[in-house]
């Protein structure tokens, strides 16, 4: 990660968040968390605690789904609040990720997302 995330209104940094997850390379997601990040899949019921359990949480994902990318369709980043709403691909799987940042690291992280099909 070569910029670092700011805990400010401006919401620049989710699009490189999200390019490091489509890079595939888990040690660039990883490095966007803090040290005690709190990561929720709340469709699964799945909760990552800290680093190590964050970077497992990564490698499980990236494995689940290769050469997925997300389509960031709208981001809000309030202070150290943010949500965003993605599509990732090419599964067409439709959902948020809610969160805090500190210190330029993300903190927290729920995702929320449908995988029904569509109609």
């Amino acid at each position: 990660m070569s910029d670092k995330l700011k805990t400010t209104d401006d919401a620049s940094w989710v699009k490189r968040y999200y390019a490091d997850w489509d890079s595939g390379d888990a040690k660039a997601i990883s490095a966007w968390f803090d040290e005690n990040v709190v990561l929720e899949d709340v469709p699964t019921g799945h909760i990552a605690t800290g680093a190590s359990e964050a970077r497992a949480f990564v490698d499980g994902a990236l494995k689940l789904a290769p050469g997925a990318t997300y389509e960031v369709l709208a981001a809000l980043v309030s202070g150290e609040q943010f949500a965003v709403e993605w599509v990732m691909h090419p599964a067409g799987l439709h959902g948020a990720s809610v969160g805090t940042v500190r210190n330029g690291k993300v903190l927290t992280n729920r995702d929320f997302w449908d995988a029904s099909p569509k109609n």
